[in-house]
């Protein structure tokens, strides 16, 4: 199922898939996080890196993103 950033709300668990794993969610390269926000186009994500929630959101794709 592909989300639209509207359908994403603060607080929300979620995992980034990367074009290239193919949808595959147990592809090293997937990074699990929590939406900060969103514009309409972008989600913003803190995403867990070294065991820590990051501090600074990164705009991704909404179609890279499932909840989790």
């Amino acid at each position: 199922m592909t989300h639209t950033a509207e359908d994403f709300v603060p607080g929300e668990s979620v995992r980034y898939i990367p074009f290239h794993a193919g949808g595959d969610i147990k592809h090293p390269d997937c990074e699990n996080g929590v939406v900060s926000s969103q514009n309409g186009k972008y989600v913003f994500v803190k995403y867990w890196r070294n065991g820590m929630l990051q501090n600074t959101a990164q705009a991704t794709q909404p179609e890279d993103l499932v909840k989790t």
